[in-house]
């Protein structure tokens, strides 16, 4: 049975708590797989647990917003089912070695988008791809994919968020479903991922959040990639996340070579944009959004996670590559180039082509344009350099283009 068949008969806007659901939850997600029943490592109940305590007693959910995540809830549980069934067909995936994978991550809106879809077009490295991320399998030959039914899935939910975005998603982040993907659909099945602070005022679940070093998820991140990766266990891995720099902690536990790519712009130009994008989200969840809080919890998140970044970054300046905003939008591939030097990727002549088709065709701004204003932050430019103080002392480069501006 298709997990559309097993919400037929289910209530999304019953009046009856989310935590008091939990159980009717777990059974729906395993009608819509067929009866399979096996969740694996029950650590993912925590993050379960507070997000629907949450829900239940801090969240503004309108009735499509709480529609929309009871329907997120049970997918990300059918999804684990999904994905832990594989593991159980594809054991020997789990000796598979990940080694030395290069990772892009840094606040949001640096660019790192732009930088992924680019590196992501090599042929010489493999990345995790939208519809791969929504439904964890080993990876097939690309020519049959769009036969394949979570393929066409991926599809169809691209077209169903596009639509619920009013197209201000597709012009801020554009995906595809046989682009590279971010790692927060897998992050998500673990109930351990900042999508739910996104989209919801959950603030017990995101003091939980920031404040835990998720180990787990991240194992089970790699067990993933594992498994996607088992037919071509040789090809270096690209993986992509702002998040990522939130979760460093246990990022570096189950990658200890990780190579890291962090991207860097001006924290007053990333902030508001963020912000802008946040409120959105919120929009389509919840009534009376509170951009004044947004911008507050988020200046206070991301420069948490620099700061734990520059902690960790500390004997160990050999794992991580720094890629400013203005460099690489004045010369993406040769940022690339710079990259891959440094973490011993070769470049061969039809990767390099490659990425110079990608560019050609994919032109900045041809889905849209994301229109916000800085008044809509509610902050100035030298209260947010003043959180970020210590990382604009570390990362300098970060002012330069308004430096020279001003000169």
């Amino acid at each position: 049975m298709s997990l559309r068949n097993a919400l037929k008969h289910f209530n999304p806007l019953s009046k009856a708590s989310f935590a008091s659901r939990e159980e009717e939850f777990h059974e729906i997600a395993i009608r819509g797989v067929d009866g399979y029943d096996n969740f694996g490592d029950p650590s993912y109940l925590e993050g379960l647990r507070r997000i629907l305590y949450s829900y239940d007693n801090e969240a503004r959910l309108h009735n499509i917003g709480r529609m929309t995540a009871v329907y997120q809830t049970v997918g990300l549980l059918a999804a684990r089912l999904h994905t832990e069934r594989w593991f159980e067909m594809k054991p020997d995936s789990a000796d598979i070695e990940i080694n030395r994978p290069i990772i892009i991550t840094g606040m949001v809106r640096t660019g790192s988008t732009a930088l992924h879809y680019l590196m992501g077009a090599n042929p010489d490295m493999q990345c995790l791809q939208y519809w791969l991320a929504l439904h964890p399998q080993p990876r097939p030959p690309r020519a049959t994919w769009e036969a394949a039914t979570d393929y066409q899935h991926a599809v169809i939910e691209l077209d169903m968020m596009y639509q619920a975005g009013k197209s201000m998603l597709e012009s801020i982040h554009y995906m595809m479903p046989d682009g590279p993907d971010e790692s927060g659909r897998l992050l998500g099945q673990n109930f351990s991922d900042d999508r739910f602070e996104v989209v919801s005022t959950v603030p017990t679940y995101s003091e939980w959040y920031m404040n835990t070093i998720h180990r787990e998820t991240y194992q089970r991140h790699k067990r993933a990639m594992q498994l996607i990766g088992s037919y071509e266990p040789d090809t270096r891995w690209l993986f992509k996340y702002p998040v990522h720099m939130r979760n460093l902690d246990a990022l570096l536990e189950a990658y200890p070579d990780a190579c890291i790519v962090w991207t860097h712009r001006d924290p007053a130009d990333v902030l508001p944009s963020y912000v802008s994008l946040c409120a959105h989200f919120r929009s389509l969840f919840e009534h009376s959004v509170d951009r004044e809080q947004i911008a507050i919890d988020q200046k206070e998140a991301w420069a948490r996670a620099v700061e734990n970044g520059m902690r960790l970054r500390k004997g160990r300046e050999h794992q991580f590559h720094d890629i400013y905003f203005n460099d690489f939008m004045a010369d993406p591939i040769g940022e690339v180039a710079k990259a891959y030097e440094h973490f011993d990727q070769p470049f061969s002549d039809r990767a390099e082509a490659a990425l110079a088709t990608w560019r050609e065709t994919h032109k900045p701004g041809q889905f849209g344009t994301h229109n916000y204003t800085r008044d809509d932050f509610g902050q100035s430019r030298a209260e947010v350099h003043e959180r970020y103080a210590d990382y604009l002392e570390q990362f300098p480069r970060v002012l330069e283009k308004r430096e020279r501006s001003a000169a």
